[in-house]
């Protein structure tokens, strides 16, 4: 089974399976009694346990097309969900077999986007009232309200995949120093809980913002460790074309050091490029998250490549360091061991080698690579977790 059917099977099981509706009460009078009762807790619609079928489909039709609500409910999108929104709004339906679940399951959530699946097609359909409606919501005003947002969410994005841990107040000094109209420490807590109102790869925790991961999934005393490592350290800051690009948590600085690693397990090691990449993407991830030379060199051994003798031993070993001392850590505050002058020495690993070369075994799913589940979400941070 290939990626894009993977994505329209589990587009097809969340949609409603018939000729396509536009109108929004024709959508709502087509759910059933269950789906309107969740439409209308979301919207904490009051008395709504006691309410009849037909005043469910009113009570939900007035929630849907009140501009404070829908003005709140799209200042939540993220960047993904913003732009299938918008690609949409302007049309009775947008037709895509393999658009990511994950990009669209808010909006399903909250009522504003339906899927209908129909001779062969999946529709994303915005109702036309819901359309309407923010026609009118869609002033200039509106439009710097939601750019404001979107850009405070991307620096709250950059600095937790950058640092994994920072007060607010960072924040609000980084923002200002690389923007002119100011942000107050009142305004961005006022933000911060709207944007809380959802489940991010952040949480507020004794006045700091922490990697969503690291508060809730990592290991006993983890976090405090890493408070403790940071104290005195300055913040690395780049600029801000460069901050924002940690919006991506994937991303990272292709670096002198790893293009150096990446041509030599080419050029002496026999790999093919493609090979290459996810060595060199996976290398890169376990020395942020300071992963001893052993777990390095793991990442040859569990792709069975060869080693052919102890000086190329030597000569990757040498490679991995000069990586690792140039991989920016939370630990550091977002600076690389060589920065700090913390850098570490070549050591020559224990190396589970062959005497002859077997064949590659390629990893077909990248950290960085859309998730074949259909979620949206990047491999590393579903099913590849």
């Amino acid at each position: 089974m290939d990626f894009n059917q993977v994505m329209e099977e589990n587009n097809i099981r969340h949609a409603i399976v018939g000729e396509v509706q536009t109108s929004l009460r024709d959508i709502l009078g087509g759910l059933t009694k269950t789906r309107l009762a969740s439409l209308a807790r979301t919207y904490s619609i009051p008395g709504r346990s006691k309410m009849k079928q037909s005043e469910l489909i009113q009570a939900v039709h007035e929630a849907l097309v009140d501009l404070n609500r829908l003005e709140s409910t799209i200042l939540l999108l993220d960047a993904e969900e913003w732009e299938l929104f918008a690609s949409a709004v302007d049309r009775k339906s947008k037709q895509d077999n393999y658009v990511p679940y994950g990009f669209y399951a808010f909006l399903l959530d909250r009522g504003l986007l339906f899927t209908y699946f129909h001779e062969g097609a999946l529709h994303l359909v915005i109702p036309e009232e819901v359309r309407a409606a923010y026609a009118r919501l869609n002033t200039p005003e509106f439009r710097e309200a939601r750019g404001r947002r979107a850009l405070v969410y991307q620096y709250l994005l950059a600095l937790t995949h950058l640092y994994g841990v920072f007060q607010p107040e960072k924040l609000v000094d980084i923002f200002n120093g690389q923007n002119a109209d100011e942000l107050t420490l009142e305004e961005f807590h006022g933000h911060l809980d709207d944007i809380l109102q959802r489940e991010r790869e952040f949480v507020l925790q004794d006045g700091w913002l922490v990697d969503a991961g690291l508060a809730q999934s990592g290991e006993e005393g983890e976090l405090e460790a890493l408070l403790e490592r940071i104290q005195g350290k300055p913040y690395y800051v780049p600029e801000q074309a460069e901050l924002l690009r940690y919006t991506d948590d994937g991303y990272f600085e292709m670096t002198p050091q790893l293009e150096a690693l990446k041509k030599f397990v080419v050029g002496s090691m026999g790999l093919d490029e493609k090979m290459a990449h996810y060595l060199v993407d996976d290398i890169q991830l376990a020395c942020s998250m300071e992963a001893p030379m052993q777990g390095l060199i793991y990442e040859f051994e569990r792709r069975e490549l060869v080693f052919d003798n102890e000086e190329q031993v030597r000569q990757v070993a040498q490679l991995l360091v000069d990586v690792s001392n140039h991989t920016r850590l939370w630990s550091n505050c977002g600076h690389t061991p060589a920065e700090l002058g913390t850098g570490k020495s070549s050591t020559i690993p224990t190396v589970m080698g062959r005497t002859s070369k077997t064949p590659i075994r390629v990893v077909k799913v990248g950290r960085n690579d859309p998730c074949p589940c259909g979620s949206g979400k990047k491999y590393k941070k579903c099913c590849g977790q």
